[in-house]
C-alpha cells in the first residue's frame, strides 16, 4: 500500500469535512443564534508594512494581499509595541503597553496580575478557542493561560518534526516547563544556557540529526525546506502549514458555537529560503532602496550585503502572500470567509539598512516598527481605509468589543476607528525595546519611540555610546526618516520628550521602591 502523506492527509480530510458540509450549511452553523462573530487572527512574524506593496513598496510583493485589501479595512499607520516577538506579542495579546505588561526580554513572561488579559480568558467559554505558534516565544506566552485555550497546537504541528516534544509532557504549566525544558535542560537554541551541557548536546544533535534527515526526504524541485532560528530546529513546508490553517479552521466551522482562533505564522522570518520559483524575483529590477548612514550601534554590516538580505527578504515575502491568497481562495469557497472577522497583521517588521539587517535590536525605525493591519469583516465587500495612527495594543479590545464583551480597565488599547472606536489624532502611539533594562525595575535602560501626528520622536535611554540621545522626524516630508530635527527644532522636541517621560514617570511609578 502506497504510504499516504502528511500534505495529502491534510487535503483529504479537508476535503471530507467540507464535502460534508456545503458552503451555506458551513456558513449557517458559523452564524450561531448567539450572534458572537467568530474571529480569526493570521499573524505572520517579521513582516514588514514597508515592504509591501499595499503599502507603496515599489517591489510588487503582494499581490493577493492587495486584492485582499480590496474588500477589508485598511490600516495604513498601525505600529507594534516592541520590535521583536516577545514584546510585540505580548502587547497585542494584553492590550497592553510594555513597560506594563513586562514581557520586555527575549523569551519573556507577562507580569503574572496581567496574565489573565488576553482573548483566551476574556472571550470565555462561550468560544471555542484555538491557539497555534510556529514561534516558541508566543507559545509560551499563551502557556500562561493554557487553561482557557481549548485546543492548543505545539511550534512543530504541521512541519517535518514527527517527534513527541518532551514539553507537551507538561501540561499544569506549559509556560514554566517551556523556560525550563527549552532554554535550560535541553536548549534547542544556539545562544540558550544549558543547565544541562550533556543533555543539550545530545539533544541538540538529535534534533540536528533529524531535522537533516527529514529536510532531505523533503527536497523537491521547489527547494529545501523553511526552518525556524534561531537554533529551534523545526523545519517546515509553508504549503503544509497552510494545508494545516485550512483544516483547523474547516473544523472550527463545522462546530455549533463561535471561535477564535489565532495563527501565529513563523515565515518570512529569517533565515530567508524562498522557493526556487521565487529564486528570481526581483532581480535587476531597477529598485535601490535609500542609502542611510551606519547608526552609532549597528555593527556595520555591508551595504551589498544589505541589498542581498532584502532581496531574499522580498521574495520569502512574495512567496507567503501566494499561500495567503491560496487560504483566501479556499476560505472563501467553503463560506469560512463571510462569517468572520478575519485580522491579518505582524508582531514587528524587519530592517535593512544603517548597518544592521533583522531586528530586535536597539534601532527603532520605520521598517522595524510600522506593521500591516486589514480587518474584514463579515459579508464586507467595499474597501475602507484608516490612515491615523493607530496601535497593535489595540487589537484586543477591539476583539472584546465585536464579540460584545467589556475590556479590562487596565488595558492601553482603544477599540479601533472602523469598529466603533473614534479617531484620536492626539494619541501618543509608544513602541519600546528595553531587553537591557531588569524586568522588574523602573525602565531606565531602553529605546523608545512615540510617534504623534506625523512626528516621531526616537529616545536612547541608558546608553552612553549615544552622542545624540533623541531623534525627531518629521514622517510626512521625511518618510526614510533621514533628517534629524532634532537639533533644528527645540520647541518640539522640548514638547516631545516632555510628554514621553511623563508617560513613562507614570509607568515606573509601581516598581520604584517606596
Amino acid at each position: 500500500m502506497k504510504k499516504i502523506s502528511r500534505r495529502d492527509f491534510l487535503k483529504v480530510a479537508g476535503t471530507t469535512v467540507a464535502g460534508m458540509l456545503a458552503p451555506d450549511q458551513l456558513f449557517s452553523l458559523k452564524s450561531t443564534d448567539s450572534g458572537q462573530p467568530n474571529v480569526v487572527i493570521i499573524l505572520w512574524d517579521a513582516f514588514s508594512a514597508k515592504h509591501l506593496s499595499l503599502y507603496g513598496y515599489p517591489r510588487r510583493t503582494t499581490p493577493h494581499i492587495d486584492a485582499f485589501a480590496e474588500y477589508s479595512t485598511v490600516f495604513h499607520n498601525h505600529y507594534s509595541a516592541g520590535n521583536f516577538t516577545t514584546t510585540g506579542t505580548a502587547s497585542m495579546l494584553t492590550g497592553m503597553l510594555p513597560w506594563k505588561h513586562r514581557a520586555i526580554n527575549y523569551g519573556g513572561l507577562v507580569k503574572s496580575e496581567f496574565a489573565g488579559s488576553n482573548p483566551y480568558s476574556l472571550l470565555g467559554e462561550d468560544y471555542f478557542r484555538f491557539a497555534f505558534s510556529q514561534n516558541p516565544w508566543p507559545d509560551r506566552l499563551m502557556g500562561q493561560y493554557h487553561q482557557d485555550v481549548d485546543r492548543f497546537l505545539p511550534p512543530s504541528a504541521y512541519s517535518l518534526m514527527q517527534d513527541i516534544q518532551l514539553i507537551e509532557f507538561f501540561k499544569k504549566d506549559r509556560a514554566l516547563a517551556s523556560i525550563a525544558v527549552e532554554d535550560f535542560l535541553l536548549p534547542a537554541q544556539d545562544s540558550a544556557p544549558a543547565g544541562s551541557s550533556l543533555l543539550g548536546y545530545l539533544y541538540k544533535s538529535r534534533t540536528l540529526n533529524n531535522a537533516s534527515k527529514r529536510q532531505t526526504l523533503a527536497y523537491s524541485n521547489n527547494g529545501v525546506p523553511e526552518i525556524m532560528d534561531p537554533g529551534y530546529l523545526i523545519p517546515y513546508l509553508n504549503e503544509n502549514v497552510y494545508d494545516g490553517v485550512i483544516f483547523e479552521l474547516t473544523n472550527l466551522a463545522a462546530r455549533d458555537q463561535p471561535y477564535f482562533a489565532y495563527f501565529h505564522l513563523y515565515s518570512p522570518h529569517y533565515p530567508y529560503r524562498p522557493h526556487n520559483n521565487y529564486r528570481k524575483l526581483f532581480r535587476d529590477d531597477g529598485y535601490h532602496p535609500a542609502s542611510k548612514p551606519n547608526h552609532p550601534m549597528a555593527s556595520g554590516l555591508e551595504e551589498d550585503f544589505l541589498l542581498g538580505q532584502r532581496i531574499l527578504y522580498d521574495r520569502q515575502i512574495a512567496q507567503v502572500d501566494d499561500e495567503f491568497g491560496k487560504l483566501i481562495s479556499e476560505l472563501d469557497r467553503n463560506g469560512i470567509l463571510q462569517s468572520c472577522y478575519l485580522i491579518v497583521t505582524s508582531d514587528h517588521g524587519e530592517l535593512f539598512e544603517r548597518g544592521f539587517a533583522g531586528h530586535g535590536f536597539q534601532l527603532m525605525y520605520e521598517p522595524v516598527l510600522h506593521i500591516p493591519l486589514l480587518i474584514h469583516a463579515p459579508g464586507q465587500i467595499k474597501h475602507k481605509d484608516i490612515f491615523t495612527p493607530t496601535s497593535n495594543i489595540d487589537i484586543l479590545p477591539t476583539i472584546l468589543s465585536v464579540a460584545g464583551k467589556a475590556p479590562a480597565q487596565n488595558m492601553d488599547g482603544k477599540v479601533l476607528p472602523g469598529f466603533g472606536g473614534q479617531v484620536d489624532e492626539a494619541r501618543p502611539i509608544f513602541s519600546m525595546v528595553a531587553v537591557d533594562n531588569p524586568v522588574f525595575s523602573p525602565i531606565k535602560k531602553a529605546v523608545i519611540s512615540m510617534r504623534k501626528h506625523a512626528l516621531k520622536l526616537i529616545a536612547y535611554l541608558g546608553y552612553n555610546e549615544m552622542a545624540q540621545p533623541f531623534e525627531l522626524y518629521d514622517l510626512e516630508s521625511d518618510p526614510e526618516e533621514l533628517n534629524n530635527l532634532a537639533s533644528k527644532d527645540t520647541k518640539t522636541l522640548s514638547a516631545m520628550k516632555d510628554e514621553l517621560f511623563a508617560s513613562l514617570d507614570e509607568a515606573n511609578q509601581p516598581f520604584i521602591k517606596k
